[in-house]
Protein backbone atom coordinates (compact mmCIF):
# COMPACT_ATOMS: atom_id res chain seq x y z
CA UNK A 1 0.00 0.00 0.00
CA UNK A 2 1.47 3.14 -1.08
CA UNK A 3 1.00 6.19 0.94
CA UNK A 4 -0.01 9.26 -1.50
CA UNK A 5 0.21 12.26 0.68
CA UNK A 6 -0.54 12.96 4.84
CA UNK A 7 -3.00 16.23 5.10
CA UNK A 8 -2.81 17.61 8.00
CA UNK A 9 -5.43 19.23 8.79
CA UNK A 10 -6.30 21.33 11.99
CA UNK A 11 -9.57 22.81 12.76
CA UNK A 12 -10.77 24.40 15.61
CA UNK A 13 -14.75 23.88 15.78
CA UNK A 14 -16.96 24.70 18.45
CA UNK A 15 -19.58 22.11 19.06
CA UNK A 16 -21.72 23.59 22.06
CA UNK A 17 -19.66 26.33 22.26
CA UNK A 18 -17.32 24.44 24.40
CA UNK A 19 -15.82 21.40 22.46
CA UNK A 20 -12.86 21.93 20.62
CA UNK A 21 -11.89 19.02 17.92
CA UNK A 22 -7.86 18.64 16.67
CA UNK A 23 -8.11 15.35 13.52
CA UNK A 24 -5.23 14.36 11.33
CA UNK A 25 -6.62 12.77 9.01
CA UNK A 26 -4.33 10.13 6.96
CA UNK A 27 -5.61 9.27 3.36
CA UNK A 28 -4.48 6.00 1.75
CA UNK A 29 -4.92 4.43 -1.61
CA UNK A 30 -8.53 3.79 -2.25
CA UNK A 31 -10.14 5.43 0.85
CA UNK A 32 -10.00 7.58 3.65
CA UNK A 33 -10.12 6.94 7.30
CA UNK A 34 -9.72 9.17 10.84
CA UNK A 35 -6.71 8.25 12.93
CA UNK A 36 -4.44 9.42 15.44
CA UNK A 37 -7.04 11.55 17.48
CA UNK A 38 -5.42 14.15 19.65
CA UNK A 39 -8.60 15.08 21.32
CA UNK A 40 -11.58 12.71 20.84
CA UNK A 41 -15.32 13.69 21.47
CA UNK A 42 -16.27 12.75 25.27
CA UNK A 43 -18.77 10.19 24.33
CA UNK A 44 -16.24 7.72 22.06
CA UNK A 45 -14.33 8.45 25.08
CA UNK A 46 -16.74 7.02 27.47
CA UNK A 47 -17.04 3.97 25.40
CA UNK A 48 -13.84 2.95 25.28
CA UNK A 49 -13.40 3.63 28.83
CA UNK A 50 -16.29 0.96 29.24
CA UNK A 51 -15.23 -1.41 26.89
CA UNK A 52 -11.66 -1.43 28.83
CA UNK A 53 -13.81 -2.00 32.38
CA UNK A 54 -15.77 -4.46 30.42
CA UNK A 55 -12.84 -6.31 28.96
CA UNK A 56 -11.18 -6.00 32.85
CA UNK A 57 -14.32 -7.88 34.32
CA UNK A 58 -14.48 -10.65 31.91
CA UNK A 59 -10.77 -11.35 32.10
CA UNK A 60 -11.55 -11.27 36.26
CA UNK A 61 -14.55 -13.78 35.72
CA UNK A 62 -12.84 -16.08 33.22
CA UNK A 63 -10.29 -16.31 36.31
CA UNK A 64 -12.37 -16.56 39.27
CA UNK A 65 -13.86 -19.47 37.21
CA UNK A 66 -10.56 -21.22 36.61
CA UNK A 67 -9.75 -20.93 39.99
CA UNK A 68 -13.49 -22.11 41.10
CA UNK A 69 -12.99 -25.30 38.93
CA UNK A 70 -9.97 -26.49 40.66
CA UNK A 71 -11.22 -29.60 42.63
CA UNK A 72 -7.89 -28.94 44.87
CA UNK A 73 -8.46 -25.36 46.04
CA UNK A 74 -12.09 -23.84 45.07
CA UNK A 75 -11.51 -21.23 47.67
CA UNK A 76 -8.37 -19.72 46.27
CA UNK A 77 -6.01 -20.34 49.66
CA UNK A 78 -2.92 -19.81 50.16
CA UNK A 79 -0.30 -22.37 50.57
CA UNK A 80 -0.12 -22.02 54.15
CA UNK A 81 -4.00 -21.83 54.22
CA UNK A 82 -4.18 -24.94 52.45
CA UNK A 83 -2.17 -26.66 54.71
CA UNK A 84 -4.21 -25.50 57.81
CA UNK A 85 -7.23 -26.16 56.35
CA UNK A 86 -6.12 -29.92 55.56
CA UNK A 87 -5.26 -30.32 59.75
CA UNK A 88 -9.02 -28.88 60.65
CA UNK A 89 -9.89 -31.68 58.42
CA UNK A 90 -8.48 -34.00 60.23
CA UNK A 91 -8.91 -32.69 63.47
CA UNK A 92 -12.62 -33.03 62.81
CA UNK A 93 -12.71 -36.11 61.35
CA UNK A 94 -11.64 -38.09 64.71
CA UNK A 95 -13.92 -38.82 67.61
CA UNK A 96 -13.88 -35.91 69.49
CA UNK A 97 -13.11 -33.22 66.59
CA UNK A 98 -17.00 -32.42 66.89
CA UNK A 99 -16.21 -31.53 70.49
CA UNK A 100 -13.57 -29.25 69.94
CA UNK A 101 -15.00 -25.94 71.09
CA UNK A 102 -17.04 -27.31 74.00
CA UNK A 103 -14.73 -27.41 76.88
CA UNK A 104 -13.15 -24.34 79.15
CA UNK A 105 -9.58 -22.97 79.06
CA UNK A 106 -8.39 -23.37 82.34
CA UNK A 107 -8.29 -20.62 84.26
CA UNK A 108 -6.97 -21.54 87.52
CA UNK A 109 -7.81 -19.43 90.41
CA UNK A 110 -10.17 -16.69 88.23
CA UNK A 111 -12.25 -18.97 87.37
CA UNK A 112 -16.08 -18.99 87.30
CA UNK A 113 -16.54 -22.85 88.31
CA UNK A 114 -13.24 -22.54 90.79
CA UNK A 115 -15.72 -23.06 93.99
CA UNK A 116 -16.42 -26.75 92.69
CA UNK A 117 -13.10 -28.27 90.80
CA UNK A 118 -11.47 -30.22 93.11
CA UNK A 119 -8.65 -30.24 90.83
CA UNK A 120 -7.96 -26.71 91.83
CA UNK A 121 -7.78 -28.04 95.43
CA UNK A 122 -4.90 -30.19 95.03
CA UNK A 123 -3.05 -28.01 92.78
CA UNK A 124 -3.49 -29.91 89.74
CA UNK A 125 -5.47 -27.59 87.69
CA UNK A 126 -3.54 -27.05 84.04
CA UNK A 127 -3.69 -23.18 83.64
CA UNK A 128 -4.38 -22.42 79.66
CA UNK A 129 -4.94 -25.63 79.09
CA UNK A 130 -8.09 -27.00 78.25
CA UNK A 131 -10.16 -27.81 81.45
CA UNK A 132 -9.53 -31.56 82.69
CA UNK A 133 -12.76 -32.56 83.98
CA UNK A 134 -14.62 -30.82 80.92
CA UNK A 135 -12.16 -33.10 78.48
CA UNK A 136 -13.28 -36.06 81.00
CA UNK A 137 -17.05 -35.47 80.37
CA UNK A 138 -17.08 -35.16 76.93
CA UNK A 139 -15.15 -38.56 75.94
CA UNK A 140 -17.72 -40.62 79.03
CA UNK A 141 -20.65 -39.13 76.95
CA UNK A 142 -19.31 -39.62 73.91
CA UNK A 143 -18.61 -43.27 74.48
CA UNK A 144 -22.03 -43.92 76.17
CA UNK A 145 -24.06 -41.63 73.29
CA UNK A 146 -21.94 -43.45 70.74
CA UNK A 147 -23.12 -47.05 71.41
CA UNK A 148 -27.29 -45.63 72.22
CA UNK A 149 -27.13 -44.45 68.80
CA UNK A 150 -24.60 -46.64 66.90
CA UNK A 151 -22.21 -43.94 66.24
CA UNK A 152 -20.73 -46.29 63.50
CA UNK A 153 -23.74 -46.41 61.39
CA UNK A 154 -25.11 -43.19 62.30
CA UNK A 155 -26.24 -40.70 59.65
CA UNK A 156 -24.54 -36.80 59.62
CA UNK A 157 -27.68 -35.18 61.01
CA UNK A 158 -27.73 -37.78 63.75
CA UNK A 159 -23.94 -37.10 64.23
CA UNK A 160 -24.40 -33.71 64.44
CA UNK A 161 -27.34 -33.83 67.00
CA UNK A 162 -25.01 -35.87 69.20
CA UNK A 163 -22.30 -33.32 69.30
CA UNK A 164 -25.33 -30.43 70.36
CA UNK A 165 -26.33 -32.93 72.92
CA UNK A 166 -22.98 -33.70 74.29
CA UNK A 167 -22.55 -29.17 74.47
CA UNK A 168 -25.61 -28.70 76.08
CA UNK A 169 -24.77 -32.08 78.82
CA UNK A 170 -21.44 -29.93 79.36
CA UNK A 171 -23.57 -26.42 79.68
CA UNK A 172 -26.21 -28.22 81.93
CA UNK A 173 -22.78 -29.38 84.43
CA UNK A 174 -21.91 -25.63 84.23
CA UNK A 175 -25.05 -24.18 85.56
CA UNK A 176 -25.17 -27.15 88.47
CA UNK A 177 -21.42 -26.03 89.76
CA UNK A 178 -23.33 -21.95 89.89
CA UNK A 179 -26.16 -23.54 91.61
CA UNK A 180 -23.66 -25.46 93.97
CA UNK A 181 -21.61 -22.32 94.29
CA UNK A 182 -25.22 -19.84 95.03
CA UNK A 183 -26.61 -22.67 97.48
CA UNK A 184 -30.29 -21.96 96.27
CA UNK A 185 -32.41 -21.35 92.97
CA UNK A 186 -34.26 -18.63 94.58
CA UNK A 187 -31.76 -15.20 95.72
CA UNK A 188 -32.38 -12.08 97.00
CA UNK A 189 -32.23 -9.01 94.51
CA UNK A 190 -31.99 -5.31 95.32
CA UNK A 191 -34.93 -3.90 92.81
CA UNK A 192 -34.54 -0.56 93.38
CA UNK A 193 -34.87 1.78 96.56
CA UNK A 194 -37.52 3.45 98.81
CA UNK A 195 -37.91 7.33 99.37
CA UNK A 196 -35.23 7.17 102.36
CA UNK A 197 -32.58 5.21 100.02
CA UNK A 198 -33.12 1.97 101.69
CA UNK A 199 -32.80 -1.24 99.09
CA UNK A 200 -36.10 -2.77 97.90
CA UNK A 201 -35.19 -6.79 98.19
CA UNK A 202 -37.10 -9.35 96.06
CA UNK A 203 -36.60 -13.43 96.00
CA UNK A 204 -35.72 -13.93 92.40
CA UNK A 205 -35.34 -17.11 90.38
CA UNK A 206 -31.30 -17.42 89.75
CA UNK A 207 -30.28 -16.87 86.20
CA UNK A 208 -28.38 -20.22 86.36
CA UNK A 209 -31.63 -21.96 87.46
CA UNK A 210 -33.62 -20.28 84.47
CA UNK A 211 -30.47 -21.10 82.31
CA UNK A 212 -30.23 -25.17 83.79
CA UNK A 213 -34.21 -25.22 82.90
CA UNK A 214 -33.97 -23.77 79.30
CA UNK A 215 -30.98 -26.46 78.58
CA UNK A 216 -32.82 -29.22 79.85
CA UNK A 217 -35.99 -28.83 77.63
CA UNK A 218 -33.51 -28.21 74.55
CA UNK A 219 -31.64 -31.40 75.67
CA UNK A 220 -35.18 -33.18 75.83
CA UNK A 221 -35.86 -32.58 72.66
CA UNK A 222 -32.87 -33.44 71.24
CA UNK A 223 -33.20 -36.75 72.97
CA UNK A 224 -36.84 -37.39 71.24
CA UNK A 225 -35.09 -36.34 67.88
CA UNK A 226 -32.93 -39.11 68.06
CA UNK A 227 -35.20 -41.50 70.09
CA UNK A 228 -33.42 -41.96 72.86
CA UNK A 229 -35.47 -41.65 75.73
CA UNK A 230 -37.41 -45.20 77.36
CA UNK A 231 -40.65 -43.56 75.68
CA UNK A 232 -39.27 -43.49 72.20
CA UNK A 233 -38.17 -46.65 72.38
CA UNK A 234 -41.63 -47.75 73.59
CA UNK A 235 -42.95 -46.22 71.14
CA UNK A 236 -41.36 -47.98 68.39
CA UNK A 237 -41.83 -51.14 69.99
CA UNK A 238 -45.22 -51.03 69.96
CA UNK A 239 -45.19 -49.32 66.56
CA UNK A 240 -43.63 -52.34 65.39
CA UNK A 241 -45.94 -54.84 67.07
CA UNK A 242 -48.66 -53.06 65.38
CA UNK A 243 -47.35 -53.05 62.19
CA UNK A 244 -46.61 -57.02 62.52
CA UNK A 245 -50.14 -57.79 63.37
CA UNK A 246 -52.11 -55.79 60.60
CA UNK A 247 -49.23 -58.18 58.57
CA UNK A 248 -50.27 -60.98 60.00
CA UNK A 249 -54.24 -60.07 59.67
CA UNK A 250 -53.55 -59.50 55.77
CA UNK A 251 -52.20 -62.91 55.54
CA UNK A 252 -54.78 -64.34 57.26
CA UNK A 253 -57.71 -62.72 54.98
CA UNK A 254 -55.60 -64.10 51.87
CA UNK A 255 -55.45 -67.55 53.07
CA UNK A 256 -59.05 -67.50 53.45
CA UNK A 257 -59.93 -66.52 50.15
CA UNK A 258 -57.52 -68.92 48.70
Amino acid sequence: MQLVFLLLLYSNIRIDASINFIFFIKIYKGGVCLADKDLIESGAEDTWSEEEELNGIVKKRERFEKLMTKSDNPWGLSPKALESKKAAMTMLSTKNGMFAKVPLVCKGKVCPYESTCELLKYDMAPVGEYCPTELAQIDIRAMGYSSDIDINTASFTDKNLLSELITLDIMLERCKALLAKEGTPVLDMAIGADREGNEIIQPTVSKAWDAYERMSKKRDSVYQLLMMTRKDKIKNQKDDEQAVSLSDMMKDIINMEE
